[in-house]
This record gives structure tokens, C-alpha cells and sequence, in this order.
């Protein structure tokens, strides 16, 4: 068992990641429902904006991984959430002097996901380092309890508040989480450079730093890269895991299009269908750890993408079925195939993490991070375009 300071200091992690989680879970909702309902925004103009939220994956990911292993990641977490609580707060003061527009909102988009990109890299480089590794299967289960708990809190907030306050105004709920987020990471010890010297030399097969020597920034971002390509089960969790994204981000713009336009629902109800997801994923996040321990790593991998992909067909059902199109993406698609999909994610997490040496932790995650969620803009772009092109729900087809 941890000492008591690791456990004060892992619940202090976990209450600042739940607060986090909460005000990003919002944010999903609320700020592509800005676009959606308060500047009338088409699929292809929310597919650019999902792609701008998105791109900070591709691009800061690398940079991310290798700034959370040398530097004090406290400091960068804290850093993150104050500067994403500054920059919510300038959508309501844009609709105020009445400057909100898209393309204002989509740069908005892309300096939060720049900060949150940061962030989730170094929330996933500190937990190792509060915990036991033989307790990191459960806490990785509890971090996804806590992030589906948000997701439910989050997009259902995030719903009404933009029916109830107008959306600009819905983006206040987002800073305060922030602000909350960031004084219960001023609590955690400090960790990364700032505590500790870097090791000399990396293990577990990863290519050797020379001693006392500041490798250079394009050769760190090489060698978490590097270790991910030399890992086959590292390779082959992160070839999968992108596919899956790929299509997944592929229907967001044309679904939220299909829910706004098509089926005309208030922003409430879909605020309750995005909330559907974070059920789903509390129910996963429960037996995520008795799963992977009855059948395996290797068979909870594949068994669960698998049945989350077939969950998935309950989108086009709905799209030839309009009248019953609400249940069967709440039951169908997002509460099944999130609940499959966070059993893969804490099965996932915990294998790279065991795989991994304590001093490449944020340089792998960054690696992994940049290729799965790399692909968002991409996806974004090509289904804004579909929806554009052959309306949401051939593109959901």
C-alpha cells in the first residue's frame, strides 16, 4: 500500500482531473452548440471548427511529452487549466461587444486544445508516479469512473446551460472548473525535472541520452516515438486505436448537424444524448479490471473495439428510422459503445504504462497521443465535408 503522502496526493490528482474533465466535458458540448445554434453554423463549418479543437493533438502532442518529462509537471497542469479558464471567458465577452463569430471561435478551438493537449499528457505521466504498479489497472479505472461521471455532469450542463443562459454565457460553468482543477494541482508534489535529475540512460530497450548532455528537442520527441515503433503491443494498440478515432471523429459533424437541423431537438436533449456516453463509460470504468483479468489483455483489446464497432450501427439505424432516432443513440450507440470503450482504454493505458520506463512516460503518451487523436482534424474535415456535400444523415450512413 502507498505511503499516506501518495494517497493525499493521488486524491488530490484524481479531484483535479475530475474537475478538469467536467469543465472539458462542457466545453464538447456547449462550444460546437455556440456555432451550431447561435451562429447558425452548417456541417462544414463545424467540421473546420471540430478540426480546429482537434489539431493541437497533431501538432503540441510531441512538444507536450517532452516538456512534461523536463519540466515541473505541477507547474504545466496549473498552467494549462488557468490559461483555458482565461480563454472561455472571452467567448460571453465576444457576444457582448458583439464580435463572436466563427472564426474567432474556431481560434478559440484551437488555443484550449493546444492547453488541453498539455494537460492530458501530463495528468497520464503523473499517475504512475503516485501509485503502486500494482495498483495502476484500479487507478486508471478510477480516473475513467470520475471522467465518465463528468461526461454525464458535463454534457448535460453543458445542454442546458446553452438552452437556459445562451451559449457564450453556458462557457462560464467551463472556467470555474478550471480554476477549481488548478488549485487541487497546486497540492501535488512536484514531479518531472523539477524533482528529480533525468536519468543517464533510458531502459526496457530505448535508445541511450548521452550523459549530462541536453538532448536536443526533435531527438527527445525521437526517442518516445522510437520506443512506441520497437513495441509490438504498443504498435498494435496505437495502429487500432486510430482507426477507430478516424471514424468516430468522421460522424460528429454531420451527427450534431442531424440532431440540430434534421430532428430539430432542443439543446437540453442533446446535452442528454451526449450524457449518454459518460453513463456508458461509469458502467465500463466498474468492470473494466475484472474483465481484463477474466479474459486477458490481448483478448479484452480486441474483443472490446470490436463489439464497439458493431454497438456503432445503432447511428444509421436512427438515421432510417428518424421517430426512434434519440433512443437508439443513447442506448445503441453512445451508451454500448462507450462502456466497451473505456474497458479498451484502461486495459490499454495500463499495458503501455507497465511497458514503459518511469522517465519516457510523457514522451511515450505524447507519441501514442499524436498518432490516435492526430487524426481528429482529419476526420472533422472529411466529415464537415460529407455532411456539406450529401447532407448528415447520408454522411452518417
Amino acid at each position: 500500500m502507498n505511503p499516506p503522502l501518495r494517497r493525499s496526493a493521488f486524491g488530490h490528482l484524481w479531484a483535479a482531473q475530475t474537475a478538469s474533465q467536467f469543465g472539458a466535458n462542457v466545453t464538447v458540448v456547449a462550444l460546437p452548440l455556440v456555432g451550431a445554434v447561435t451562429l447558425r453554423a452548417d456541417a462544414l463549418e463545424l467540421g473546420l471548427l471540430s478540426a480546429a479543437g482537434t489539431l493541437p493533438h497533431l501538432l503540441v502532442s510531441p512538444f507536450a511529452g517532452v516538456w512534461v518529462d523536463r519540466h515541473s509537471r505541477r507547474r504545466l497542469l496549473i498552467g494549462a487549466d488557468l490559461v483555458r479558464a482565461a480563454l472561455l471567458l472571452a467567448v460571453p465577452v465576444a457576444a457582448v461587444c458583439q464580435l463572436l463569430s466563427l472564426p474567432l471561435l474556431a481560434v478559440l478551438a484551437l488555443l484550449i486544445g493546444a492547453q488541453g493537449a498539455v494537460s492530458d499528457v501530463g495528468y497520464s505521466a503523473c499517475l504512475p508516479t503516485l501509485v503502486a504498479p500494482e495498483e495502476l489497472a484500479r487507478a486508471n479505472a478510477r480516473f475513467e469512473l470520475t471522467a465518465s461521471g463528468a461526461t454525464i455532469v458535463g454534457s448535460s450542463v453543458g445542454g442546458v446551460a446553452v438552452q437556459i443562459l445562451t451559449g457564450p454565457w453556458a462557457l462560464l460553468c467551463n472556467a470555474a472548473a478550471y480554476v477549481v482543477s488548478a488549485l487541487f494541482t497546486r497540492r501535488l508534489p512536484e514531479t518531472g525535472r523539477a524533482r528529480r535529475p533525468e536519468a543517464p540512460g533510458q531502459e526496457n530497450g530505448a535508445a541511450r541520452e548521452p550523459d549530462g548532455a541536453r538532448t536536443a528537442l526533435r531527438e527527445e520527441m525521437r526517442i518516445g516515438a522510437a520506443f512506441v515503433l520497437r513495441s509490438r503491443p504498443l504498435r498494435a494498440v496505437t495502429l487500432a486505436t486510430t482507426v477507430f478515432n478516424l471514424f468516430l471523429f468522421v460522424s460528429e459533424p454531420p451527427l450534431l448537424v442531424f440532431l440540430t437541423h434534421d430532428l430539430t431537438l432542443p439543446a437540453s436533449w442533446i446535452g442528454t444524448v451526449y450524457a449518454a456516453s459518460g453513463a456508458g463509460a461509469c458502467a465500463g470504468a466498474l468492470v473494466a479490471g475484472g474483465v481484463a483479468r477474466r479474459l486477458g489483455t490481448t483478448r479484452t483489446l480486441f474483443a472490446t473495439l470490436a463489439l464497439a464497432g458493431a454497438a456503432g450501427l445503432a447511428v444509421p439505424a436512427a438515421v432510417l428510422a428518424p421517430a426512434p432516432a434519440v433512443p437508439a443513440l443513447v442506448a445503441g450507440s453512445h451508451f454500448v459503445t462507450s462502456a466497451l470503450v473505456i474497458v479498451f482504454n484502461v486495459t490499454q493505458r495500463t499495458l503501455r504504462t507497465t511497458l514503459t520506463p518511469e522517465e519516457l512516460y510523457g514522451r511515450v503518451n505524447a507519441s501514442i497521443r499524436t498518432v490516435v487523436l492526430g487524426v481528429a482534424p482529419l476526420g472533422g474535415l472529411a466529415g464537415g465535408w460529407l455532411g456539406h456535400r450529401a447532407g448528415a444523415p447520408t454522411a452518417l450512413l
